[in-house]
């Protein structure tokens, strides 16, 4: 088992790179990948930068050249449902962009069945299971997460929430989703909530990162070492 760790910018990802061991440092695409060990879980991670096609393009590097065999994309995210206070976090069920056309995946390649991109159901259990013996007082829920390229404004929100009924909306989710989905690679999506998801959404989004992104950094690491338990047991 190899664990490919995402996340889109240094507040994200950062402080969980600098906890792993023997780290070794490879480039490709413009990107650098850490490799070594985590909690006795074979990992590499990587800054992967902001939008759509960045994260494909490491989730694939992921996949080709280290032979991942599970994705886990960590960072924040803007929240849509009522429900959601800044610093919870959403761990998800299911993935879909909100500005592509349905046809686009359905009818073109990869052919898919529904626009929705299911995580990976064991991931998503041990996900609950850390969360719930390691993040009170932070509140979690599990639900579907939505992806577009730019902030949201407060009649996009709406839009959105009818379309869609999503917990939570970012940047980057379902393209790793996407790229796991045609590489059959088991995937889970972990975010915190940084902001509402609307007009000032920018302005909340930098002043809530580093207190968001280190909340969803915590479930991801409670997972590894969770995982890493599981393959010492077997």
């Amino acid at each position: 088992m190899r664990i490919g760790v995402i996340g889109p910018t240094e507040k994200e990802i950062m402080p969980f790179i600098s906890k792993i061991s023997n780290s070794k440092i490879s480039e490709y695409a413009m990107l650098k990948f850490y490799s070594g060990v985590y909690e006795g879980i074979e990992v590499v991670s990587v800054l992967c930068g902001v939008c759509k096609v960045n994260a494909a393009i490491a989730t694939q590097i992921l996949i080709d050249k280290f032979e991942v065999t599970h994705i886990v994309l960590t960072g924040v995210a803007g929240a849509l449902n009522r429900n959601l206070g800044i610093g919870d976090i959403v761990i998800s069920s299911e993935v879909c962009y909100h500005d592509v056309a349905r046809g686009i995946l359905t009818e073109y390649h990869p052919w898919m069945e529904d626009i929705y991109i299911k995580a990976d159901t064991r991931l998503m259990k041990l996900c609950k299971d850390v969360a719930k013996s390691i993040l009170n007082p932070i509140q979690w829920h599990i639900g579907r997460i939505i992806t577009g390229e730019a902030f949201i404004t407060h009649n996009e929100r709406e839009n959105l929430i009818e379309k869609f009924d999503p917990l939570c909306v970012d940047m980057e989710s379902a393209s790793v989703a996407h790229t796991c989905y045609v590489n059959n690679i088991p995937f889970i999506i972990i975010r915190s909530m940084s902001d509402n998801a609307d007009e000032n959404g920018s302005e909340a989004f930098e002043s809530n990162m580093e207190r968001a992104a280190l909340n969803s950094i915590k479930l991801v690491e409670g997972l590894l070492k969770k995982l890493g338990r599981s393959l010492n047991e077997e």
